[in-house]
Protein backbone atom coordinates (compact mmCIF):
# COMPACT_ATOMS: atom_id res chain seq x y z
CA UNK A 1 0.00 0.00 0.00
CA UNK A 2 1.27 3.48 -0.96
CA UNK A 3 1.67 6.23 1.53
CA UNK A 4 0.35 9.74 0.88
CA UNK A 5 3.83 10.95 0.05
CA UNK A 6 4.47 8.13 -2.44
CA UNK A 7 1.11 8.85 -4.18
CA UNK A 8 2.03 12.55 -4.46
CA UNK A 9 5.41 11.69 -6.02
CA UNK A 10 3.78 9.22 -8.41
CA UNK A 11 1.11 11.76 -9.41
CA UNK A 12 3.78 14.44 -10.03
CA UNK A 13 5.78 11.98 -12.12
CA UNK A 14 2.69 11.19 -14.25
CA UNK A 15 1.85 14.88 -14.73
CA UNK A 16 5.48 15.57 -15.65
CA UNK A 17 5.51 12.71 -18.15
CA UNK A 18 2.23 13.90 -19.72
CA UNK A 19 3.55 17.49 -19.99
CA UNK A 20 6.81 16.26 -21.51
CA UNK A 21 4.92 14.13 -24.04
CA UNK A 22 2.69 17.11 -24.94
CA UNK A 23 5.71 19.37 -25.47
CA UNK A 24 7.49 16.82 -27.64
CA UNK A 25 4.34 16.11 -29.66
CA UNK A 26 3.61 19.79 -30.28
CA UNK A 27 7.22 20.46 -31.29
CA UNK A 28 7.25 17.56 -33.72
CA UNK A 29 3.82 18.01 -35.23
CA UNK A 30 4.04 21.60 -36.37
CA UNK A 31 1.79 22.05 -39.39
CA UNK A 32 4.10 24.13 -41.53
CA UNK A 33 2.79 24.06 -45.08
CA UNK A 34 5.51 26.26 -46.50
CA UNK A 35 7.34 24.34 -49.18
CA UNK A 36 10.76 25.89 -49.39
CA UNK A 37 12.94 25.08 -52.33
CA UNK A 38 16.64 25.87 -52.06
CA UNK A 39 17.74 28.53 -54.52
CA UNK A 40 21.07 29.01 -56.13
CA UNK A 41 22.80 32.35 -55.64
CA UNK A 42 22.18 34.69 -58.51
CA UNK A 43 24.82 36.53 -60.44
CA UNK A 44 24.31 40.28 -60.74
CA UNK A 45 22.56 40.95 -64.04
CA UNK A 46 24.10 44.35 -64.65
CA UNK A 47 27.35 46.13 -64.09
CA UNK A 48 28.76 46.44 -60.58
CA UNK A 49 30.35 49.70 -59.45
CA UNK A 50 33.06 49.69 -56.80
CA UNK A 51 34.41 52.99 -55.49
CA UNK A 52 37.76 53.13 -53.69
CA UNK A 53 39.10 56.18 -51.90
CA UNK A 54 42.31 56.75 -49.99
CA UNK A 55 45.39 58.96 -49.76
CA UNK A 56 48.50 58.42 -51.84
CA UNK A 57 51.90 59.73 -50.68
CA UNK A 58 55.08 60.51 -52.64
CA UNK A 59 56.52 57.35 -54.18
CA UNK A 60 53.49 55.20 -53.28
CA UNK A 61 51.84 52.49 -55.29
CA UNK A 62 48.38 51.63 -53.99
CA UNK A 63 46.48 48.60 -55.23
CA UNK A 64 42.80 47.65 -54.97
CA UNK A 65 41.53 44.19 -55.91
CA UNK A 66 38.17 43.18 -57.35
CA UNK A 67 36.60 40.17 -59.05
CA UNK A 68 34.34 39.94 -62.07
CA UNK A 69 31.48 37.43 -62.12
CA UNK A 70 31.27 37.27 -65.92
CA UNK A 71 33.17 38.34 -69.01
CA UNK A 72 32.52 41.93 -70.04
CA UNK A 73 33.92 45.43 -70.07
CA UNK A 74 35.88 46.89 -67.16
CA UNK A 75 36.15 50.66 -66.90
CA UNK A 76 38.32 52.52 -64.43
CA UNK A 77 37.76 56.21 -63.74
CA UNK A 78 39.93 58.40 -61.52
CA UNK A 79 37.01 60.56 -60.38
CA UNK A 80 38.69 62.95 -57.94
CA UNK A 81 42.16 64.02 -56.80
CA UNK A 82 42.75 66.69 -54.18
CA UNK A 83 44.92 68.68 -54.57
CA UNK A 84 44.78 68.21 -58.34
CA UNK A 85 47.85 66.45 -59.78
CA UNK A 86 48.65 63.90 -62.46
CA UNK A 87 48.66 60.34 -61.12
CA UNK A 88 49.49 57.03 -62.69
CA UNK A 89 46.53 54.70 -63.00
CA UNK A 90 46.80 51.08 -64.02
CA UNK A 91 44.67 47.97 -64.48
CA UNK A 92 46.03 44.46 -64.23
CA UNK A 93 45.84 41.07 -62.61
CA UNK A 94 46.83 40.10 -59.08
CA UNK A 95 50.39 38.92 -58.76
CA UNK A 96 50.82 36.48 -55.88
CA UNK A 97 53.62 37.87 -53.78
CA UNK A 98 54.91 36.20 -50.60
CA UNK A 99 55.35 39.68 -49.07
CA UNK A 100 51.79 40.81 -49.78
CA UNK A 101 49.40 41.68 -52.59
CA UNK A 102 50.93 42.66 -55.92
CA UNK A 103 49.37 43.95 -59.11
CA UNK A 104 50.84 43.00 -62.49
CA UNK A 105 49.65 45.83 -64.75
CA UNK A 106 48.50 45.12 -68.29
CA UNK A 107 47.37 48.72 -68.96
CA UNK A 108 48.64 51.95 -67.44
CA UNK A 109 48.11 55.67 -68.09
CA UNK A 110 49.18 58.95 -66.52
CA UNK A 111 46.01 60.97 -65.98
CA UNK A 112 44.15 63.65 -64.11
CA UNK A 113 40.74 63.15 -62.52
CA UNK A 114 37.71 63.26 -64.79
CA UNK A 115 34.21 61.95 -65.37
CA UNK A 116 35.06 59.71 -68.36
CA UNK A 117 36.84 56.38 -67.91
CA UNK A 118 40.60 56.63 -68.35
CA UNK A 119 40.83 52.85 -68.86
CA UNK A 120 38.26 50.70 -70.64
CA UNK A 121 38.98 47.11 -71.65
CA UNK A 122 37.32 43.73 -71.99
CA UNK A 123 37.97 41.15 -69.28
CA UNK A 124 37.06 37.56 -68.57
CA UNK A 125 35.57 36.36 -65.30
CA UNK A 126 38.22 36.37 -62.60
CA UNK A 127 40.41 38.40 -60.27
CA UNK A 128 41.78 41.81 -61.25
CA UNK A 129 43.43 44.78 -59.60
CA UNK A 130 43.93 48.45 -60.17
CA UNK A 131 46.98 50.41 -59.09
CA UNK A 132 47.43 54.09 -58.47
CA UNK A 133 50.98 55.34 -58.39
CA UNK A 134 52.89 58.57 -57.97
CA UNK A 135 54.54 59.74 -61.20
CA UNK A 136 56.47 62.43 -59.31
CA UNK A 137 53.67 64.93 -58.68
CA UNK A 138 52.30 63.96 -55.26
CA UNK A 139 52.82 66.61 -52.58
CA UNK A 140 54.54 65.62 -49.29
CA UNK A 141 51.27 65.69 -47.31
CA UNK A 142 49.67 63.27 -49.75
CA UNK A 143 46.84 63.46 -52.24
CA UNK A 144 43.30 62.22 -51.60
CA UNK A 145 41.76 60.32 -54.48
CA UNK A 146 38.65 58.42 -55.46
CA UNK A 147 38.50 55.86 -58.25
CA UNK A 148 35.48 54.08 -59.70
CA UNK A 149 35.63 50.56 -61.11
CA UNK A 150 32.68 49.31 -63.18
CA UNK A 151 32.57 45.64 -64.18
CA UNK A 152 30.33 42.58 -64.62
Amino acid sequence: MMTGRARLITRRARVGAILLAAIITSACSGDDNSNTTPTTPSTPSGPVTKVQSSIIYPGDIITHGFSTSAAGTVTVTLTSVSPSVVLGLGLGVPNPDPNGFGCSLTTAVNTTAGSSPQISTSADQGLFCIALFDVGNVVPNGVAYSVSIVHQ
